[in-house]
């Protein structure tokens, strides 16, 4: 997997094709060695005829040439280190030193008595070099050159009959001239190609590597790698905040450290899950193979999200279960209250027939409630979200809801803050949710029941809020987690699936409800409303 697309460099693009280009630094390395190499031959050479041409077979044809060039090209190539600065290392300086080198060897040469003294030998590192540094074609055209140098000092040797010519040799040596240089250009051109490759892999597994890093850091799970000794080596903020360690440890530490039950499970086998922290991490230890270090990666999940992960799937084929089944036992009740309809209508019943039949309306009917709601929960018409001012919407809501289920005053307070809050949500599905939550909490409650319905923005979320509670007892203690879920209910007389649909319609407009005590200890129902955009 790539970021982006990878651009690819033009193959076998040489740089230095210009006279005035500067040259790469591993060119200009290359270069130093090349005027290294010419100041110490021009030296040694300088010593040899100065004190010991008796005993070289160097510069006998013509001693004063040999010393003067040695001399000129001793000073030549001492010029670059004595002022470095005002030698620019560009092609220009290659080309002139690389003529520069063919000519005082050449003279060398001429001095010696021809190219049989091997002094041609000396040309074969710079042309070399400069085939290295320099295109194909350059570096061809210098070997030329040094060929022509030869031939035509020994033409020269021939013509003026200074020494006996050699053109065979000199032939050779520009044979050997020309595969240098075309040798070392196409090795140095493998070699350029290959380095682009390298880098352009380079860029890509950085990509890689950073998106892997990304991805990695935005788990969810906690991830960490440790090699066989339990030492540390990476690990993701998910796992720095369940191992509660400030932040991803700069050096290796050890994973015992941070969590014993990991340190002692070795043998652990892959994908076998290991309880951390009494219970409430669960590590699932994978060893890394290939790598032959021994290095194991450590999922990390809370248990309490595994728990809920499994409540939801769990809820989820409860409801289709539900669903089929309600879809089922219509046809059952319909034939039941059909029956029940024309029972009452026989003109011989008694005072206990008419019960028994009462009996069976009442139970038919809250039979039928339960089908209907189930069902309806199963089409779950999508919500259609809306702007709603919450506090003229509660107004005619709670209007209507005294009208019809109370008719007393003074049973609802609400606060709204600030009186022009704005929520998103499906304005019929909140009435129904808002109906559900007073019903339940007008039933709760005993003696004379007050219901305050408080709407607000949290400040640290900036969403809306809506609470509704009551002066009632509120749910027994332990049963908070269970209120919400599918036909639970501590009441006889209620199908258990009220507050189950009331979570549903919330999730359905992005908004969550939770349960927690009123001050006055009755219940307390929170709507979190989707800060949303413009609907």
């Amino acid at each position: 997997m790539m970021i982006g697309r990878s651009s690819i460099s033009p193959p076998l693009a040489r740089a230095v094709p210009a006279a005035g280009a500067r040259l790469e630094r591993r060119d200009q390395r290359l270069l130093r060695l090349l005027e290294s190499y010419r100041l110490v031959v021009a030296m040694l050479l300088l010593l040899l005829f100065t004190f010991a041409d008796r005993y070289i077979p160097y510069g006998h044809h013509d001693r004063q040439l040999a010393l003067y060039t040695c001399g000129a090209w001793l000073l030549f190539a001492a010029a670059p280190f004595l002022v470095p600065d005002h030698f620019a290392r560009n092609g220009s300086r290659l080309y002139l030193q690389i003529v520069a080198d063919i000519a005082a060897i050449t003279l060398l040469i001429h001095a010696s008595g021809g190219v049989s003294s091997g002094l041609g030998m000396l040309l074969i590192l710079p042309l070399a070099l400069t085939g290295v540094i320099l295109p194909v074609r350059m570096g061809a055209m210098f070997a030329a050159l040094a060929a022509l140098a030869l031939l035509g000092n020994e033409l020269y040797a021939h013509v003026s009959s200074s020494f006996a010519a050699n053109y065979f040799q000199a032939g050779l040596a520009g044979l050997i001239f020309f595969a240098t240089s075309l040798l070392a250009s196409l090795l140095a051109q493998r070699l350029r190609e290959s380095e682009r490759h390298i880098a352009r892999q380079s860029h890509r597994l950085a990509d890689l590597t950073r998106l892997n890093e990304h991805i990695i850091q935005q788990m969810q799970s906690g991830i960490v790698v440790v090699d066989a000794e339990g030492r540390i080596h990476h690990m993701n903020r998910a796992a720095a905040r369940m191992l509660q360690v400030a932040d991803a440890p700069s050096t290796p530490a050890a994973i015992h450290e941070m969590a014993p039950e990991l340190g002692r499970e070795n043998g652990a086998q892959p994908f076998e899950l290991i309880p951390v922290r009494k219970g409430k991490l669960l590590a699932r230890i994978t060893p890394l193979e290939g790598n032959g270090s021994g290095c194991r990666l450590i999922h990390l999940e809370e248990s309490t999200e595994l728990e809920q992960q499994a409540q939801q799937m769990k809820l989820a084929s409860l409801g289709r279960l539900t669903a089929s089944i309600a879809h089922e036992l219509r046809n059952p009740i319909g034939a039941i209250s059909h029956a029940e309809q024309l029972l009452a209508e026989s003109p011989r019943l008694n005072d206990a027939d008419r019960r028994l039949i009462e009996i069976i309306r009442n139970q038919a009917g809250r039979v039928n409630t339960i089908v209907e709601s189930v069902l309806q929960l199963g089409r779950g018409r999508p919500a259609s979200s809306h702007r709603l001012p919450l506090r003229p919407w509660l107004e005619g809501v709670v209007a209507e809801f005294r009208e019809l289920a109370t008719g007393r005053e003074g049973l609802f307070t609400i606060e709204i803050t600030p009186p022009e809050m704005e929520i998103l949500f499906d304005p019929d599905q909140l009435q129904q949710v808002v109906w559900n939550l007073c019903q339940n909490a007008l039933h709760a409650c005993t003696g004379e029941p007050r219901i305050e319905l408080r709407g607000a923005v949290d400040p640290r979320s900036g969403a809306p809020f809506l609470e509704i509670s009551d002066n009632g007892p509120g749910v027994e203690p332990g049963l908070e987690q269970q209120i919400f879920e599918p036909f639970f209910t501590t009441d006889s007389t209620s199908t258990g699936l009220g507050l189950y649909i009331v979570r549903e319609l919330c999730s359905a407009n992005r908004a969550r409800i939770g349960y927690s005590r009123s001050t006055d200890g009755g219940a307390c129902f929170r709507i979190e409303f989707s800060r949303g955009g413009p609907a």
